[in-house]
C-alpha cells in the first residue's frame, strides 16, 4: 500500500497518526504490499486537483478508508479505479457519492480496535483540563504559559510520539482543543472535550473548517457545534512593527476567554455511538484485508 496523507515539517498528530496506525491494525507489512495500490486514511486530503490527488493517478488502485473531503467546493470526477470503502462523514459522503450513508467516522477512531486501547482508558487521570493548540498556532502565543497560569496541561500535537499524545489525552479529566484530531481522539478515550476557535478557522478558511468540524460531528451523531469563540487578532498597522506586543494583547485575549469557557458544555459521544463505530470499523477492516491483503492476513 501507498499511503496517501499530509506530512508537516513540524509534525501534526492528526497526520502522523497514519503512519502509526495503519500497521497496528492491518499488519506491519501493510505499506509493504500492494505496490499498485494508492491508500487514503486519517485527513482531509480529498481536494480537487491537488498534490493528493495527482500522486495517487499513478497507482493501478485508490482505497479511500475514511478520509474526508476538504470543502463543499470540490469537485470530483473517479473513475472505476477508485475504491470508496467509506468517508469521514456524511458531508464527505454526500459530496463523493451522492449518498448520505457512505461514512462511518474518522479513521482515527479505528485506534479503538487495539489491543492497548483499554489500557489508554484505564490510565489514572493526573489533570484537570488538557489543551491541544492547533499545528498552525504554536507560535501564535505562548501556551505553555496561558496554560501554566490556567493550571492546565499542554498537549502538543507536534512533538511527533503518536502514543505519547493518547497518553496525555488519557491523563486529563476533559479536553479544550483547537485542533479537531484532539477533540476526536478526545471522544474516542471517553474524555469529554470542547472545541477551541482562535487561528485554525482562520488559517483554512471559515468554510473549510466548518465543513470539516460538522462532517465529523453528525459522523458522531452530534448536532450542534459549539465552541469557546476567542478568534485570534489582527495584526494592525502598529503592531507589525512591535510584534512582541501584538503577541501579547494575542496572549492576554485568548488567556481571558479561556477563563470563561464554563460558558460551553463539553461534549462526548454516547457509548452506543462508540459500540456501533466499533462494529462498522472490525467490517471495514476485515472486507479490506479479504480485497487487498488476503495472503498476508
Amino acid at each position: 500500500m501507498n499511503l496517501i496523507y499530509y506530512k508537516s515539517e513540524k509534525g501534526n498528530f492528526g497526520d502522523d497518526l497514519n503512519l502509526w496506525l495503519w500497521p497496528k491494525i492491518f499488519g506491519p507489512s501493510f505499506f509493504d504490499n500492494n505496490d499498485e495500490v494508492a491508500f487514503f486514511g486519517i485527513g482531509s486530503i480529498l481536494i480537487e486537483n491537488s498534490d493528493f490527488i495527482e500522486k495517487a493517478k499513478k497507482f493501478k488502485q485508490k482505497v479511500i478508508f475514511g478520509t474526508g473531503v476538504r470543502s463543499i467546493n470540490e469537485k470530483f470526477d473517479f473513475d472505476d479505479s477508485w475504491d470508496i470503502r467509506f468517508l469521514r462523514g456524511p458531508y464527505s459522503s454526500l459530496k463523493l457519492t451522492n449518498t448520505l450513508n457512505k461514512f462511518v467516522s474518522d479513521g482515527a477512531y479505528f485506534l479503538m480496535l487495539l489491543p492497548e486501547y483499554n489500557t489508554y482508558l484505564s490510565l489514572p487521570k493526573q489533570h484537570d483540563i488538557g489543551f491541544v493548540p492547533y499545528f498552525k498556532s504554536i507560535d501564535k502565543v505562548n501556551w505553555q504559559q496561558i496554560c501554566d497560569q490556567l493550571g492546565w496541561k499542554l498537549i502538543l500535537p507536534t512533538n511527533g510520539d503518536v502514543e505519547q499524545f493518547m497518553i496525555e489525552i488519557s491523563s486529563c479529566k476533559t479536553i479544550i482543543s483547537e485542533a479537531m484530531h484532539g477533540c476526536i481522539l478526545a471522544d474516542a478515550l471517553r474524555v469529554p472535550w470542547k472545541r477551541l476557535r482562535f487561528n485554525a478557522h482562520l488559517h483554512e478558511g471559515e468554510k473549510v473548517s466548518e465543513f470539516k468540524w460538522n462532517d465529523w460531528l453528525l459522523s458522531i451523531g452530534i448536532k450542534e457545534n459549539v465552541y469557546i469563540e476567542a478568534p485570534a487578532l489582527k495584526r494592525r498597522k502598529l503592531y507589525k512593527i512591535f510584534k512582541t506586543a501584538f503577541k501579547n494583547k494575542n496572549e492576554n485575549y485568548v488567556l481571558n476567554k479561556l477563563k470563561e469557557h464554563q460558558v460551553v458544555n463539553f461534549n462526548l459521544s454516547k457509548d452506543t455511538i462508540i459500540t456501533d463505530l466499533s462494529i462498522s470499523m472490525k467490517k471495514e477492516v476485515e472486507s479490506l484485508k479479504k480485497t487487498y491483503l488476503l495472503n498476508n492476513v
